[in-house]
């Protein structure tokens, strides 16, 4: 349920063709290690056990999003490396790939911690007609449903990746993916075939949505209980405008159930509320002044990892007092990118990143397996493009960023 959704749909349909082409980069890589002479026996049984996963987690995949469609011919990896695409950058389809294997494999300790958090918070009064936004692979939306007694349960995320495992398991089936530590603790770790399963199905009384959190397609006043799980510091909308948002979607007494560290980092630093100022801003909106509730809780303690941390977590419940000022529909995006009509502005950004690029695309021209970098220096100079001091440091520098770009941009690598 998106504003546009055969924009959505062909958005996604390029990245699953980006991780695609990734992992058949990286499995192409790794047989190129192979060959290298004087590989420790280890090493080489590493390197082969890592290609097979990476081989078969593409057909995992594949089969897996097969619902979503093909792109029909799929544009070049070129094209979509360049293009990149709308929906939020920061959130691709493996950006929280490591919530799968905690919520339905090995993360029973996270997973009860935080449920009985939240719990703590909702107190003994039943949540009714609940909506869970930013619900991933639905673990947590599950348990407050099933144990907290909704009388109905919509667990919303725009990722299909997590929502088709989701539904998969919710429905009583099971789904078998890698997974990829940071830290492998032992021989085999570094790629883990996990079974993603749980021990019973969902009610019916419980949904899966597709959608964006920020333009939900709900009625206002439909629900009883929203429930924002890790979600309202890392959205892009200010907080001010999301909990008027938020507030639209109860019902008169209904109650905001919030979750998570709290760590605003992105935006303008105004927007980056300190916790003071988010309770103020709360209270501004139409809901009762939070108490929050603070725990230390396990985060990504997976069996196969030496890499995991403790994260400090909050929570609270409030209820809707009043109703807060309207706002508008949102919209990360100016007229001109909503509108196919409308002239795409010469902005100066625009401007100056068009002659970085022109710089790149010279420079990228010039490597041709036959020029050294001293070469490359002095085409730069003779088309006065530097001074002779400056451009040797500068094409090596730039070499030097590309290939440790085209080096460290591995998929799926996890907690």
């Amino acid at each position: 349920m998106f504003a546009e959704p055969q924009a959505t749909l062909a958005e996604w349909r390029q990245r699953i063709a980006l991780l695609l082409g990734a992992l058949g980069r990286e499995v192409d890589l790794l047989r190129g290690e192979l060959e290298a002479p004087g590989l420790r026996a280890l090493t080489r049984e590493r390197l082969e056990r890592l290609s097979a996963a990476y081989a078969d987690q593409a057909k995992r995949l594949e089969i897996l999003l097969a619902p979503l469609g093909s792109a029909g011919t799929a544009p070049r990896q070129e094209t979509l490396l360049a293009l990149r695409t709308r929906l939020p950058l920061e959130q691709g389809l493996t950006s929280y790939y490591a919530n799968l294997h905690r919520d339905w494999s090995w993360g029973e300790e996270e997973n009860e911690a935080s449920f009985a958090l939240l719990a703590r918070a909702l107190g003994r009064e039943p949540p009714g007609r609940t909506l869970v936004l930013g619900a991933g692979a639905g673990r947590l939306a599950r348990d407050l449903h099933e144990r907290c007694g909704a009388a109905l349960t919509v667990a919303v995320d725009f990722n299909p990746l997590l929502l088709f495992v989701a539904r998969e398991v919710l429905r009583g089936g099971s789904v078998e993916l890698y997974e990829f530590p940071i830290a492998p603790r032992g021989p085999g770790d570094e790629a883990r075939l996990r079974n993603l399963c749980t021990s019973h199905p969902v009610d019916g009384n419980f949904f899966l949505i597709a959608a964006d959190a920020l333009r939900t397609p709900f009625a206002p006043g439909g629900f009883e209980t929203v429930v924002t799980p890790w979600f309202v510091d890392i959205v892009s909308e200010a907080l001010p405008m999301l909990a008027a948002r938020l507030n639209a979607l109860l019902a008169p007494g209904g109650r905001w159930v919030n979750f998570g560290s709290l760590a605003f980092s992105q935006g303008p630093q105004a927007q980056r509320f300190s916790l003071e100022e988010t309770l103020e801003i709360v209270a501004e909106t139409g809901f009762e002044r939070p108490q929050p509730l603070e725990a230390q809780l396990p985060y990504m303690r997976s069996p196969a990892s030496r890499h995991a941390r403790v994260e400090t977590v909050l929570a609270w419940a409030v209820r809707r007092t009043s109703a807060a000022a309207p706002v508008a529909e949102h919209s990360v995006l100016p007229e001109w990118l909503l509108q196919s009509h409308v002239p795409v502005p010469a902005l100066p950004e625009f401007r100056l990143r068009a002659a970085s690029m022109r710089i790149h695309a010279f420079l990228l021209a010039l490597i041709d397996g036959q020029r050294t970098v001293a070469d490359m220096a002095r085409v730069l100079v003779e088309q006065r493009l530097m001074p002779t001091a400056d451009a040797e440091p500068a094409i090596r520098s730039f070499l030097a960023r590309l290939y440790e770009e085209t080096r460290s941009d591995r998929p799926f690598t996890s907690a």
